[in-house]
């Protein structure tokens, strides 16, 4: 049987050639000769490899971690427009209720101060027979300038209660009967009509109410003011 050579190959030494009969005696003189190469510490031929093992990472990793952990940059500033229009939108918007739109027309107008009655057509639904029926429904409708006539086709919301039995007001003319719109008080918008009754309310809030105790006592207050005026003008 031919002797088996097998090759060794290490990082400071030349080839070194081994010759032996079976694979498995090459452990011991494998060991013995790393064990020699220890033993010549000043020789600089023979320094120990170090067997620990460095990854290096790719460049476009390392940038993607410095990156990572330094602060996101600041964003953009705002266009100068937005900011404008922002200082120039109010800070407190009303928002309207929610209310329904229905059409009808008016057929009294004149008999009551700011009040006409109107007539809405509509269906209703029959629960014995299931089936929709033509039905018609009379509303009091506020109109806060007396611009509606007899005959008007218009658009009336609900969610304004100004009396007991009022609680719709109109909201503009469809079709206008005999006199045109432009010879007409003109209809009020939702914000007029809150702007009418938040002025309302203050005048309302100035006369206060005062009761009998407390008006003798404003007397008395303003008897001895009055005194002292004189007083000290003489």
């Amino acid at each position: 049987m031919t002797p088996r050579t097998t090759l060794l190959r290490c990082s400071t030494r030349p080839f070194i050639f081994l010759q032996s009969r079976n694979a498995a005696t090459l452990v011991t003189p494998v060991s013995s000769l790393l064990s020699a190469m220890q033993l010549q510490p000043h020789s600089p031929q023979t320094t120990r490899r170090s067997l620990t093992t460095t990854t290096t990472q790719p460049p476009q990793l390392t940038t993607q971690s410095s990156s990572s952990s330094s602060p996101p940059p600041p964003p953009p500033p705002p266009p100068s427009s937005s900011l404008s229009s922002s200082l120039t939108e109010p800070k407190h918007v009303r928002i309207r209720p929610p209310h329904s739109v229905k059409l009808g027309t008016v057929v009294a107008a004149g008999r009551m101060d700011k009040t006409v009655r109107v007539l809405h057509k509509h269906s209703t639904y029959h629960k014995k027979l299931h089936k929709n029926f033509p039905d018609r429904t009379i509303y009091l409708v506020h109109d806060p300038c007396n611009s509606l006539r007899e005959g008007d086709v218009i658009e009336f919301s609900s969610g304004w209660r100004t009396s007991k039995n009022v609680r719709h007001v109109v909201e503009r003319i469809v079709a206008p009967f005999a006199i045109p719109v432009d010879q007409r008080p003109r209809v009020l918008s939702y914000e007029e009509r809150e702007m009418m009754k938040a002025e309302k309310k203050r005048k309302q809030g100035k006369e206060r109410r005062v009761g009998r105790i407390k008006r003798l006592v404003e007397m008395r207050l303003e008897i001895e003011r009055k005194r002292a005026e004189k007083g000290a003008a003489e």
